[in-house]
């Protein structure tokens, strides 16, 4: 009986987490309730998914690699990066950025060269910032800490009582599959569509809206008198007024108060509008906030999905206005406020004082610019942020100090030198992250307290039966694989955690292996753009289609899939 309970709310969970909108810490801590009060989950059980080593581990490292993003390290690794032929570019591309992300956030290095990527000279940006964010994702099998994904598994074989993973447990089969994931990329980028290399060709799609004042000197002036057609690099696409739309816009069209003007175009002509008495942003209500100006890509989760931007309220929610929007290659129309956000969309905001404390931003977005707060340190003192990071990594590799330690010693030294403050902390401390996968262990947990995991593990096994223990190893890839496509790699790697252990005790074998090609197939994120947060970056910013992903990550899965289900075993099992 306690198996079906599991099984229906299991399946009600994977429901929620595809079909809805519903926050995945509801989903699980949910979840995680239900099996507690039906007695599947005891008390002890479910406070120690919250202070396990592995979980701080993840949550203090998280914490410290925010000092990495303060320092110019990528950034300045970006002109080397970018310089020689084609291939030689995407080759030390991939590499450096693969290499960054096996011990650092994939995000932060993603975002950091977006930027160059897209103002080179060498290759359409559209050829490199696909292979960008696949080599991150690679990058994160390498080691320990080069995903949260491989930290879970570690913390739920440390919660099992089995024996945890050292850091360089991954590398044996992360390594080949890391070359071999490179190769592909190498053979395949020609794939990808070539959507030019000037700047110009980056920003000529983006959208903004603004408003024109009671007050203005150009009320009453022509289009053309108030100098709206000669803009080198904007270009005036309609005009909305008492709700009629207007477009194409004559030249003679006289300009009245409260008209509404939308431009197509480089953003970093937008400034020179704003510079024009008597134009506001048409949706900022408190006038310009014009001091920073953050690039956001829309988040699958986030709740703004669908909402127009009117209607989403920037300002009370984030402290915001939206400047600019930006749909891949689409050309958009009808008018900023209507427009109706999809996932990754690029958003232009500009943003008062108090938009880097708000809560919410991290489940609506994903930031890839102009953060606030995002001080460079350079000279001795970002070198000496950055040895401090690697020295900290050193010592738990080399198991002088265990992982959870060497953070907090890194995290002390970090806040005593001022490098973090406390506030900074407490703004973008990833807490949410941490009560997910807190609230996912408990639900793996009842998973094997039930029974149920032995039960689908003999599913397993009996549909690979043919081909016995290697047979059962790539039903537990396939499995983790088509749950991380369709929710989240970390939840992936929660729910197949308990399927994998049954399966060893089956076949009476050591799990470790199992584990591994559990942490490999919840990483293997490459068809869609909405998988991983770095895919979905990159996906306005190259004008890619959907099938980009496909044309690329497809080669890419097949390869990355064959091998890990062929080097686990050769090297795990006799």
């Amino acid at each position: 009986m306690s198996e079906a309970v599991v099984a229906c709310v299991l399946a009600a969970l994977i429901t929620t987490l595809v079909f809805t909108r519903i926050r995945p810490l509801y989903a699980f801590g949910g979840a995680m309730l239900i099996f507690y009060f039906s007695g599947l989950l005891s008390k002890e059980q479910l406070l120690l998914n919250f202070v396990n080593e592995s979980l701080l581990s993840l949550f203090l490292l998280l914490i410290a690699s925010l000092a990495l993003e303060k320092t110019s390290l990528v950034h300045d690794l970006a002109g080397w990066l970018l310089k020689g032929s084609e291939r030689k570019v995407l080759l030390k591309l991939m590499s450096g950025a693969g290499l960054l992300s096996s011990v650092t956030n994939n995000t932060a290095v993603v975002a950091t060269l977006m930027g160059p990527i897209k103002r080179n000279r060498v290759m359409a940006p559209s050829r490199l910032l696909i292979p960008l964010s696949y080599a991150a994702i690679l990058g994160g099998v390498l080691t320990l800490v080069g995903t949260s994904t491989n930290l879970i598994i570690d913390g739920l074989a440390r919660n099992a009582g089995l024996p945890g993973f050292s850091f360089f447990d991954f590398t044996l089969v992360g390594a080949p599959v890391f070359v071999g994931g490179l190769l592909v990329l190498l053979l395949c980028y020609k794939l990808l569509p070539e959507n030019g290399v000037s700047e110009h060709s980056i920003n000529e799609h983006y959208f903004t809206e603004l408003r024109l004042c009671t007050a203005a000197p150009m009320v009453g002036k022509t289009v053309a008198e108030a100098g709206l057609r000669q803009l080198e690099s904007l270009f005036l696409v309609e005009l909305v007024r008492d709700g009629s739309l207007m477009s194409p816009v004559k030249p003679t069209e006289a300009l009245q108060a409260e008209d509404r003007l939308v431009f197509s175009g480089n953003m970093a002509e937008v400034n020179k509008l704003l510079a024009l008495p008597g134009l506001e942003l048409a949706h900022s209500q408190s006038g310009l906030l014009q001091r920073n100006l953050v690039e956001v890509v829309i988040s699958p989760s986030s709740t703004l999905v669908n909402s127009t931007i009117r209607d989403a309220a920037f300002r009370s929610q984030f402290d915001s206005a939206v400047v600019a929007v930006r749909r891949g290659s689409q050309r958009l129309a009808g008018g900023l406020g209507k427009l109706a956000l999809r996932p990754g969309d690029v958003l232009v905001l500009a943003v008062g004082d108090d938009f880097n404390t708000r809560p919410n931003l991290a489940r609506n977005f994903v930031m890839v610019s102009g953060m606030p707060d995002s001080t460079q340190n350079g000279g001795w003192r970002g070198t000496s942020i950055v040895v401090g990071f690697f020295s900290a990594l050193l010592l738990a590799a080399t198991s002088v100090l265990s992982l959870l330690d060497a953070m907090m010693l890194l995290l002390l030294v970090y806040l005593m030198s001022g490098v973090l403050s406390a506030s900074e902390i407490r703004r973008r401390a990833p807490v949410e992250l941490a009560l997910i996968i807190g609230c996912a262990l408990g639900v793996a947990q009842a998973m094997l307290n039930s029974g149920l995991a032995n039960i689908m593990a003999e599913q397993i096994i009996d549909l690979f039966s043919q081909w016995e223990l290697w047979g059962a190893l790539v039903g537990l890839y396939l499995t983790t694989w088509l749950l991380t496509e369709l929710i989240t790699n970390n939840a992936a790697a929660a729910l197949a955690f308990p399927i994998g252990i049954a399966i060893a005790e089956q076949y009476q074998v050591d799990a470790k292996p199992l584990l591994l090609t559990i942490a490999f197939a919840a990483s293997a994120s490459f068809l869609t753009p909405y998988g991983y947060q770095t895919n979905l970056m990159v996906y306005s910013a190259g004008n890619y289609r959907y099938m980009d992903y496909v044309r690329t990550g497809l080669p890419l899965a097949l390869v990355y899939g064959g091998m890990v289900c062929g080097l686990v075993p050769w090297i795990y099992f006799d």
